[in-house]
């Protein structure tokens, strides 16, 4: 289908512009155009309903995705063997959203038991057991995305797993180190998150109140409910 990098580059655009109703109807149209089955096409539309939530929420990277995702459903670029493990982490998705975190890493685990992976897969895992008060298994999961593809991110994610099962001065020193050596070059929502959580346990509140105060500033989906309560509740 030739037209099809043009819708892409048209939601991209349109997304970048805000015009979130716009890139929806847009991919509507090139699903609506690749005519694919009834199951596929379901499959699409959610995909479609995922990139609106995520770009309302302000994620404008995870919100491309899910409409490249949509697309490649549609026109069956995602292949048969892909589309099984990718609802589920879109379900997983929508229900983290919603503050079903354990439901969400529920999925996430079948998705992964269906042939899910890559470090987004395990990285997402990590946040949804982290956020289900199951620290020791979001470690587990978050340690295997480090193996894959070290990133700030993740640090981040295993610093705050770490810290929640081991809430102490000495851990939190250790935690203050690992996110030094892996600073990112870019301002990071969940990193400076992290540090505030570190710097908070380490005893140095005013640090702490400082990193939080970036995390409002700048919170774009990133963190959960729970986790912007925390910030807010800590200035």
């Amino acid at each position: 289908m030739p037209h099809i990098q043009d819708r892409r580059d048209d939601i991209a655009d349109l997304l970048t512009a805000g015009a979130v109703d716009a890139a929806a109807q847009c991919a509507l149209l090139a699903i609506d155009d690749a005519a694919p089955g009834p199951a596929v096409r379901l499959s699409a539309l959610h995909l479609v309903s995922l990139g609106v939530r995520y770009a309302a929420e302000g994620n404008s990277s995870a919100a491309r995705e899910a409409f490249d995702h949509a697309l490649d459903t549609a026109t069956g670029e995602a292949g048969d063997d892909d589309l099984r493990p990718r609802l589920y982490r879109n379900v997983a998705a929508a229900l983290d959203a919603e503050g079903h975190h354990a439901a969400a890493a529920r999925c996430l685990e079948a998705a992964v038991e269906h042939g899910a992976e890559g470090p987004a897969v395990w990285q997402a895992l990590g946040r949804a057991r982290l956020r289900a008060d199951d620290p020791v298994g979001a470690l587990e999961a978050l340690n295997h995305a480090q193996r894959l593809k070290p990133t700030a991110a993740v640090t981040a994610d295993v610093v705050l797993a770490e810290l929640a099962v081991e809430a102490s001065p000495a851990a939190a020193r250790r935690a203050l180190a690992r996110l030094e050596a892996s600073r990112p070059d870019r301002p990071a929502v969940r990193w400076d998150f992290a540090l505030a959580r570190a710097h908070q346990m380490a005893g140095d509140s005013a640090t702490a109140r400082a990193a939080f105060r970036r995390v409002l500033e700048h919170a774009d989906g990133e963190l959960g409910a729970q986790e912007l309560a925390q910030a807010r509740g800590s200035l």
